[in-house]
């Protein structure tokens, strides 16, 4: 790569980050809103964008044009990490939706830049699609519609008398530290539960290694069904920064759990299913994304908390059918003394 193509690429990805750094402020600052003008619009904006400027001095290759476009995806998430923006997990995340429209838009970029040929008229509608990006964000802003409420269904299977898995399910106790990878890095997971009261009107405290839940009881059918609100819950993940404490808006609002609920019954084989729901909706765009991403965390979470439940109620029965055996060998051992 020659001198030329050097310094326009570095141009286009210095000055495209800043737009893309800019528009993310923007969006998230001023209108409160983490949706399609900052995940789609503006990252295909900017990709258009950086392969206009590598283009500018003289007609480059597709390919040379497309890398250009991708490394400016890329060093514009790392400089929401390094200018203490976002957190690692979101921006690992995000790259699925961003950088793929910074390509994109790319190749709308290389092929109007091509089409149009006078260099002033390039200028021109990069210009007025740059400015288009507040644009598109403030109707967005004007337009919020109610979220979508989705819903996470896990289950497994228990051998353990229904009373037992009951009981674990009312108040579980602490859970090992998880082996799971995602939950190391820093996403939310369930530690134990207790519960206050009984019946419906009860309180119950999920704890996670953020904070905890708090789930007022709405429906108590022992060893059948137990059903709660959400009325707090906690930061749903720590972020990875070098900036300490760093906490992103989105943590507070963008991804909330509605309500849940435990099912218990029995299959054809005797053993116990339980079941567990979670009421959920994730308020960014593309929320279809989003959503997917944050019903597998949920089942994540609910197997953590569903094989907690069924190895301390199996061991328990295991515990009870040794004390049986131990039981029983005493009794013929004292008939055999007596005999």
């Amino acid at each position: 790569m020659n001198k030329e193509k050097i310094i326009s690429a570095l141009s286009a990805i210095a000055i495209t980050t800043i737009i893309a750094f800019g528009a993310a402020k923007l969006s998230t600052d001023i209108y409160a809103l983490y949706g399609s003008g900052i995940f789609i619009f503006s990252p295909f904006v900017c990709g258009f964008i950086a392969v206009w400027i590598y283009n500018r001095k003289g007609h480059k290759e597709l390919g040379e044009s497309m890398f250009v476009s991708f490394l400016t995806g890329c060093v514009s998430l790392l400089a929401f990490l390094a200018f203490g923006f976002e957190g690692l997990i979101c921006l690992v995340m995000a790259f699925p939706v961003v950088v793929p429209f910074f390509m994109l838009g790319g190749l709308g970029g290389f092929y109007v830049s091509r089409a149009v040929g006078k260099r002033i008229h390039n200028d021109l509608i990069a210009l007025i699609f740059a400015a288009l990006i507040p644009l598109f964000m403030g109707f967005e802003s004007l337009e919020r519609n109610e979220p979508r409420i989705r819903t996470s269904v896990t289950s497994v299977k228990i051998d353990a008398p229904i009373e037992r898995v009951w009981n674990e399910v009312i108040a579980f106790s602490e859970i090992e530290e998880p082996k799971e990878l995602l939950f190391r890095l820093g996403i939310a997971y369930p530690i134990s539960a207790r519960i206050e009261g009984e019946g419906v009107g009860a309180i119950r405290y999920c704890n996670f290694s953020t904070g905890s839940f708090v789930e007022p009881i709405t429906h108590w059918e022992p060893n059948r069904k137990l059903a709660f609100d959400v009325l707090e819950q906690p930061h749903p993940m720590k972020e990875i920064s070098p900036f300490k404490g760093l906490h992103p808006p989105h943590l507070d609002w963008a991804v909330r759990s509605i309500k849940g609920q435990f099912v218990l019954m029995h299959d054809e084989e005797g053993h116990v299913v339980l079941e567990g729901t979670t009421w959920f909706f994730a308020k960014m765009e593309p929320e279809p994304y989003w959503s997917w991403l944050t019903d597998k965390m949920i089942h994540m979470i609910h197997s953590r908390v569903l094989n907690h439940i069924k190895i301390s109620a199996e061991s328990e029965n295991e515990e009870d059918s040794l004390e049986g055996r131990i039981e029983s060998t005493q009794s013929r051992m004292n008939a055999d003394s007596r005999g």
